[in-house]
Order: C-alpha cells, then structure tokens, then sequence
C-alpha cells in the first residue's frame, strides 16, 4: 500500500470514527447507562430499543474502522520505524479486541425480558470497566503514534506534541476511572483533558487527507 492511499483511508477512517462516537457514545449510550435511575433501565431500553440497537451497531462500525486503522497507520509510518510502527498497530488492534469484548456486554442488554434492572446495570458496569482497561492500552498506542509522527517530520511538531500529551491522557484518566469510578473529581479532569485526546487523533486525520504521503516537488 502506498504512503499516500494510508493516509487517506487513515484519515477518512477517524473521522468517520469520530462522527459515529458522537451519536453511539457520546449521546445514544449515555441514553441507557444513568446508574441513578435503576428501576427505569429495563423499560428505557424497551421503549427505545431501536436507538439501543443503532447504539449497537455505531459501535460496531467503530470497530472495524478501528481495525483498519491498526494497519493503515502502520502501513504509513512503516518506512519511519518498522518495527515500532508495527508494535504500534499491534497495540490498537489489541485495544479493539478488548473493546469488542467489552461491547459483548453490552449486547447482552437486548433480551430485557430475561433481565433485571440489577444485571443491566451490571453490564453497564462491566463495559465500562473493560472499556477503560483497554484506553489504557490505548492510549500507550496513542503515546507511540506521537513518537512516529515526531520522528516522521513532515507532520508539524505541535500535533505530535498534542498527540502524546493525548496518549498520556487517555492513560491518566482511564486508570483513575477504574481506580475511582463516578468521582467528580475524575469528570471534571476528563472534561480537562477531552481537548488535547480528541484534537490529537483528529489533527492527525486532517493532515493526513490533506498533506499526509504527498511528494514535495523540489
């Protein structure tokens, strides 16, 4: 594959990514999940099943994006550092898997006829705790692609800067979310921090479509 196809479908791919985040986790998801209002959870789900199953399926679709971004990126940084590139797409696919396992849990949520309250929010509970153990990982992955983006120097320095502050990020607020789950404390450092961990991914996907694996003409 050459240098400039990656970096489009790099590209492409994360900000596609990006858009369906927004609807399946950053609105649908936080439809479902309120912890606070136990005996709702099983009729909320009932009564907008069909939002729960887009939910379902944007994650999904995440996923598999997720999936060729693990070898997109390492197909573009390849001539850089090989074999930390490699490591690198190494590292994201292995967030994916446990990110799809996490998704597991969510699934079972679908047949609430079967289910109580309690085991709904307990799925919840189970995502969100393998979700966060996988960011950690992720965010090692992150911290890697900053390196890369750094040694490649045609990428400009600030955006490989954000990016690892990025990676450090998701690491932090990851852990003390598994350390601390629900502290106010936590939200507020992961509102902080939300600027640096999405402007760093997706600077990177706009570089990429617009400059990324072009030749300069001398």
């Amino acid at each position: 594959m050459k240098q400039r196809k990656a970096a489009k479908i790099t590209g492409v791919a994360l900000l596609t990514m990006t858009i369906i985040a927004i609807f399946s986790i950053g609105y649908a998801y936080d439809q479902f999940d309120r912890p606070e209002q136990l005996e709702w959870l099983k009729n909320n789900i009932t009564q907008n099943i069909g939002l729960y199953y887009s939910m379902l399926t944007g994650i999904l679709l995440i996923i598999i994006l997720d999936f060729i971004v693990s070898y997109t990126l390492y197909k573009y940084f390849e001539e850089d550092k090989r074999k930390l590139a490699l490591l690198s797409g190494i590292i994201r696919a292995i967030y994916t898997v446990i990110f799809g396992i996490a998704t597991y849990y969510l699934t079972k949520n679908v047949n609430t006829n079967e289910l109580t309250n309690q085991i709904i929010k307990s799925n919840f509970e189970q995502f969100q705790t393998i979700w966060n153990c996988g960011l950690v990982i992720f965010g090692f992955h992150i911290l890697l692609i900053g390196y890369l983006m750094k040694v490649n120097r045609e990428i400009p320095n600030i955006l490989s800067y954000i990016t690892i502050i990025a990676g450090i990020s998701y690491m932090l607020t990851s852990l003390l979310k598994l350390e601390v789950p629900n502290s106010q404390l936590v939200n507020t450092l992961v509102m902080i921090l939300a600027l640096p961990m999405t402007i760093g991914e997706l600077g990177l996907a706009i570089w990429l479509l617009i400059k990324g694996g072009k030749k300069v003409l001398l």
